[in-house]
């Protein structure tokens, strides 16, 4: 049920509303959310195949294991350089990548996952965050480190590296609390602010000012380097320049956004702005032209009407959705509204 990836009808977004609605629940309580974001090494180079095959056994009748082993059995790989050739060499771990049965196999491979304790699992293919939730933050680390515990030792068992360095430890909380470490295998996982989980910035307030940040600065990265297509000097057709607008530089700020929606205005004021920019550079227009009518003659959405119609779009989804754990994500009856923010269904209207 925790597992996205890979699956018929299960977005990105879903996973990391489930993990954002239930730091949101923890705020809301006052209470501390912590959470470590885990980085698998090789994740699909490092499938051991005898472990693989053990547990197909388990889950599917024999002929299948038989003819799986076979897809993965005699498989040889040699290094070219310029004219020269290595030796061929057994592959003896690893799925094929690439191939249909490859992400079926890794999700086979980790569908025993240990989930019992006090806390929630989310993963993503190969993306995993442990989150566990306390009125004290000490308690909290404490049931976080447990699960953590739990996670290396299967890990260990069926030989997948976790990445200590690259994995993040975040408490998610309003109040000013003591760090605890958490700790893989003698080796303390850093600890910060925020985290990027599936493309998306999570801060410790969940109050989106980062990711918001971060998507304004590649914007602008983006935009200098396409300023020859779509700037003021460009001889490109007015079509064109919003094709190339819409395709290219609008979806890395529209991803998400049924979520990142929920920041105060004047954060999102800041795309806005830039996509006023933009548009203004697509027509040349003289700064005393209302972006109003930018809108209204390109007939390009705002951003507040892109982030109402993405999240329609997503409730609807989640209204039908096949997986529980999304599907409860829009029942928020009894649902404790403390703080002064906007919630996903909020902007969708429900």
């Amino acid at each position: 049920m925790h597992q996205f990836g890979f699956r018929k009808s299960h977005s990105t977004i879903d996973q990391v509303h489930r993990i954002v609605n239930l730091i949101e629940d923890a705020l809301e309580k006052k209470k501390v959310c912590a959470a470590v974001f885990l980085d698998v090494s090789q994740a699909f180079d490092k499938v051991w195949h005898v472990g693989l095959l053990e547990k197909i056994k388990k889950l599917l009748p024999k002929r299948y294991c038989e003819l799986i082993a076979s897809y993965l059995d005699m498989r040889f790989f040699r290094i070219k350089h310029n004219n020269t050739h290595s030796c061929l060499n057994e592959i003896k771990a690893g799925v094929p990548q690439g191939s249909i049965l490859g992400p079926l196999l890794y999700l086979l491979y980790t569908s025993d996952l240990p989930t019992q304790g006090e806390h929630q699992t989310a993963t993503f293919a190969d993306d995993t965050a442990l989150l566990a939730i306390d009125d004290s933050p000490a308690i909290a680390s404490d049931k976080l480190q447990t699960a953590v515990d739990t996670v290396v030792d299967w890990a260990n068992k069926w030989r997948i590296k976790l990445n200590n360095s690259k994995s993040i430890h975040v408490d998610f909380t309003l109040k000013k609390c003591t760090y605890t470490p958490i700790i893989i295998d003698g080796t303390q996982i850093p600890h910060s602010n925020q985290a990027k989980y599936l493309g998306l910035t999570l801060d410790a307030k969940l109050r989106w000012k980062e990711h918001i940040k971060t998507k304004r600065e590649e914007l602008e990265i983006r935009y200098k380097k396409m300023s020859f297509l779509i700037g003021r000097k460009s001889t490109l057709s007015v079509q064109n320049k919003l094709l190339v607008y819409n395709q290219v530089l609008k979806p890395i700020w529209a991803y998400g956004c049924q979520l990142w929606g929920c920041a105060c205005q004047t954060n999102v004021d800041i795309i806005q702005r830039f996509q006023n920019k933009v548009l203004r550079g697509i027509v040349d227009a003289p700064w005393y032209v209302r972006t109003e009518d930018l809108h209204r003659d390109l007939r390009v959405e705002t951003v507040a009407n892109v982030i109402k119609k993405n999240a329609v779009s997503h409730s609807n989804r989640l209204s039908q959705h096949v997986n529980e754990e999304a599907s409860r994500l829009l029942n928020t009856s009894g649902a404790t509204r403390r703080l002064k923010r906007k919630k996903p269904g909020d902007i969708a209207g429900h």
